[in-house]
């Protein structure tokens, strides 16, 4: 049998926004850098899990087909809300943005309502995703599996080479029996074989989730702690794992095989996709490559990989696991936070320059310039 468990932290009817909110993790691996260019349009994510909720409102226009392989359950409807929340991670579209807003989604439920199944449904799901053509001859580009099992299977490894065969590169979530420690290895299957995108759990602040596992297969981190995303009913929920780091660097693959696409009018390989995670990657742990952090967090900024919190009415503010301080304390203005520009540009490595007044319409008492 394949699961994961996760734990509730908390269940919302409704978000606290006025406008589309785009979810911490989401904004920690910079996806908004690439959504001028693209949002995941011509991109389409099998999840390989409990089905999804395909009538939940930031869900429904994207989820364009599934298949369920569960005896009993013959519907890909999520019952247990842990494929609902991988997918909106990966691209929702509505009150809440996942990483590739408008990448199709196909519900492949291998999992049942209480979050576990067979090697040979997962099987199954992985060569009806495989071969799986739209309307208009559109192929799967990327696999998420948020699951795993401590024991390897001759079958799935062969049936995940095919997928990459075909070229579908395939993101898998690490494990969640870790201690934080490198000198400990703690392996999960199907993560780690080495065709695929073994994914591991930094929390919000960039530090490494506690759970999540280490061994020499780790690619690379994303969020994976306190994730905010969709659940069944219309609903969103709190959840930590792996499994919820994973689709955050599938909703990047997604974007990035969009982009490749659009400028070269061809599908991005496996192999080239892997090769750019690692190289896009952020060192948080030991230079290069290392157990917990693999070779970084993946970040569409390569400067990024930054978790800054500020103070209001200090110098001193937070930036990852240290702190730093800038020239101007924030400061609050009819209930908006307020600071330099000169210091929020410098805070974010980005380059400015005050051009002074010359009396013009446009430029009675000066200008800023910031380059980005």
């Amino acid at each position: 049998m394949i699961f994961f468990r996760h734990g509730i932290i908390g269940i919302y009817d409704s978000i606290s926004a006025a406008e589309s909110m785009t979810p911490p993790g989401v904004a920690l691996i910079a996806a908004r850098k690439m959504w001028p260019s693209t949002r995941g349009e011509d991109s389409v994510v099998a999840v390989l899990d409990t089905g999804i909720d395909y009538k939940h409102p930031d869900l429904a226009a994207n989820v364009i087909d599934g298949q369920s392989f569960i005896p009993g359950e013959p519907d890909y409807m999520d019952q247990n809300g842990h494929g609902t929340h991988v997918a909106g991670s990966i691209a929702a579209n509505g009150y809440l943005l996942g990483v590739a807003p408008k990448a199709k989604l196909l519900a492949v439920k291998v999992l049942n309502k209480n979050g576990m199944g067979s090697i040979f449904s997962i099987n199954q799901g992985l060569a009806w995703a495989r071969k799986w053509r739209g309307d208009n001859g559109e192929k799967v580009n990327v696999i998420n599996m948020s699951l795993g099992a401590s024991v390897s299977n001759s079958d799935m490894h062969r049936e995940i080479i095919a997928c990459i065969a075909e070229g579908i590169t395939v993101v898998c979530a690490a494990g969640n029996a870790g201690d934080g420690e490198t000198d400990t290895t703690e392996i999960s299957y199907p993560a780690y074989y080495p065709e695929t995108i073994a994914v591991g759990a930094v929390d919000l602040h960039t530090g490494i989730a506690n759970f999540s596992n280490s061994n020499k297969r780790i690619d690379i981190v994303a969020p994976g702690v306190d994730t905010y995303s969709t659940f069944p009913g219309k609903r969103y929920v709190k959840l930590s794992g792996t499994s919820m780091a994973a689709p955050h660097i599938s909703g990047a693959v997604a974007l990035i095989c969009s982009r490749y696409k659009k400028r070269f009018g061809e599908n991005s390989s496996p192999d080239m996709v892997k090769e750019l995670l690692h190289y896009q990657a952020v060192d948080l742990g030991e230079i290069e490559f290392d157990y917990l952090y693999g070779y970084g967090l993946f970040s569409f900024n390569i400067d990024g990989a930054k978790a800054i919190r500020l103070i209001i009415g200090q110098n001193r503010y937070l930036v990852n696991k240290g702190e730093a301080f800038i020239e101007t304390a924030p400061f609050l203005m009819e209930g908006d936070a307020v600071a330099s520009i000169a210091d929020i540009c410098a805070i974010l490595n980005t380059d400015n320059n005050m051009l002074p007044a010359d009396g013009s319409k446009d430029n009675m008492e000066g200008q800023v310039e910031i380059w980005s």
